[in-house]
C-alpha cells in the first residue's frame, strides 16, 4: 500500500496504529487489490456474492487468510476506493505526458 492510499483510508477515519493496525492494513491492501480488478462498483458488490474459487479467479492474488470482519473490510475499502483508480489513471497520464 502506498503512503497516499494510507493517507486516503486515514481520512476516512481506517487507522493504521495500534492494535488494529495490521488487521485494517491487510483488509485495505486487499481492498486495493479487489478495486483494481474489478474496477466498478457494480462488479464488486456481485463479486462479493459469489463463492470462494470464483473470487479467487477473478482477484488473482486474494489472501486465503480473511476472516468474516477482514473480508466485509477489504470489501468496503474497495468501493470505497474507486474514487482514487481515477486520480491514479490521471497521474500515470501526467507522468506519461511529462516523461
Amino acid at each position: 500500500m502506498l503512503e497516499e492510499d494510507k493517507i486516503f483510508f486515514e481520512s476516512l477515519g481506517v487507522r493504521f496504529g495500534g492494535d488494529s493496525g495490521e488487521y485494517n492494513y491487510f483488509a485495505c491492501s486487499q481492498g486495493i487489490l479487489i478495486a483494481n480488478a474489478l474496477e466498478t462498483e457494480e462488479k464488486i458488490v456481485e463479486y462479493n456474492k459469489l463463492g470462494w474459487e470464483e473470487q479467487k479467479r477473478l482477484v488473482p492474488g486474494i489472501s486465503d487468510e480473511h476472516s468474516g470482519g477482514t473480508w466485509g473490510l477489504a470489501i468496503n475499502a474497495a468501493v470505497r476506493y474507486l474514487p482514487m483508480l481515477l486520480v491514479n489513471k490521471r497521474d500515470k497520464k501526467i507522468d506519461d505526458i511529462l516523461n
